[in-house]
């Protein structure tokens, strides 16, 4: 770690399922008391995909509030951080304003946020828009999960693969563009061609890539893939082609983060223990070089997409490893991906 290297975490979800509607917000109120209870109760009654990508409940079923955040940075004097809406479930067309109006109010916010809207409810998207600015001077940008896989057995975010393809996104991602607000882009990494194209159309929307496109089954096993070398060497083949051409388009950033989900397969969350780090540098080290390399350091931002990824890896330990990998980087480059790109990004300055 260096100790002239500031950090602007540019992905960190802030929730507390007995205060905030979530899907789990029913359950949480009612069985609290008793966590074993619960959490045998959310592992009977959420759909099994869902179970593997989490990895363990209580990740989701606790609350995950700044100071809780903040405990888990450690020694990492974070000097700030970008939320990123995740699961909010109040009803209507502008429901998902309420989670801008409750983070915004938070006593230790966020420098920004990006709030949900699902672009293809092009009737409805131009009010959201209005009612999140107008719910917090923090909202930069959006997110619209649309992250989906043909495999059965892993968990899909959104209705189909074809979400990316239809008109109606592609129309409520151009005007996103329009309002000059950004999007983050979260897909698997079987959806980042069809990413490429629409990217390609719309030079004019400012994008991040979430987690560096998950590359499910990446190194192990999950959802009935990677099941052999041989098949877990295709998909990092084919992911790696996918990010050069989506790294074509200038306008594309990329978030290095989330390649310690469930999904990708390293399956720490099932090791019983931490990894070192020589160990976490070893897993994703050359990806991690790789995405720098292939979008070029002025593009690129490291991220704990926590609490998703605490499951597998502490956040301490995850920062010394991101140090680890750039650690030959100049001084003036490192600062870039740990906070200078988000900053600028994010208009968090």
């Amino acid at each position: 770690m260096s100790q002239d290297v500031r950090i602007i975490d540019p992905h960190v979800h802030i929730w507390d399922p007995v205060e905030t509607p979530r899907a789990v917000s029913p359950l949480v109120k009612l069985l609290n008391r008793w966590p074993k209870v619960l959490d045998r109760s959310v592992r009977l009654l959420m759909p099994s995909p869902l179970v593997e990508f989490v990895g363990d409940p209580r990740y989701v079923l606790n609350a995950h509030m700044p100071a809780t955040f903040r405990a888990d940075a450690g020694k990492y004097d974070v000097a700030g951080y970008i939320h990123v809406e995740a699961g909010w479930e109040a009803k209507g067309p502008l429901g998902p304003v309420g989670e801008t109006k409750w983070v915004d109010a938070l006593d230790d916010p966020p420098l920004s946020l990006v709030a949900h809207a699902t672009l293809s409810d092009t009737a409805n998207l131009d009010a959201l828009l209005d009612a999140h600015a107008a719910a917090s001077d923090r909202f930069v940008g959006v997110r619209d999960m649309v992250a989906a896989h043909p495999a059965r057995r892993v968990h899909n975010w959104s209705g189909s693969e074809a979400t990316l393809t239809s008109p109606e996104f592609e129309s409520g991602y151009r005007r996103v563009g329009e309002r000059d607000l950004s999007f983050d882009a979260w897909v698997y990494s079987n959806q980042l061609r069809d990413l490429s194209r629409l990217v390609a159309k719309v030079p004019e929307t400012k994008v991040v890539l979430d987690h560096m496109g998950t590359p499910v089954a990446l190194a192990g096993p999950f959802g009935g893939l990677g099941q052999t070398p041989q098949q877990r060497d295709s998909i990092r083949r084919d992911w790696y082609d996918d990010l050069a051409r989506l790294a074509e388009n200038p306008q594309v950033h990329l978030k290095l983060s989330g390649l310690f989900m469930c999904s990708t397969g390293f399956g720490h969350h099932q090791n019983g223990g931490p990894a070192s780090v020589q160990q976490v540098v070893h897993d994703i080290g050359s990806h991690i070089r790789y995405g720098i390399e292939t979008f070029g350091v002025d593009r690129c931002m490291f991220a704990s997409n926590f609490p998703m990824d605490k499951v597998s890896i502490s956040y301490e330990m995850l920062y010394d490893a991101f140090f680890e990998i750039v650690s030959d980087y100049t001084l003036d480059d490192q600062q870039k991906l740990f906070a200078d790109n988000a900053a600028r990004f994010y208009r968090a300055d």
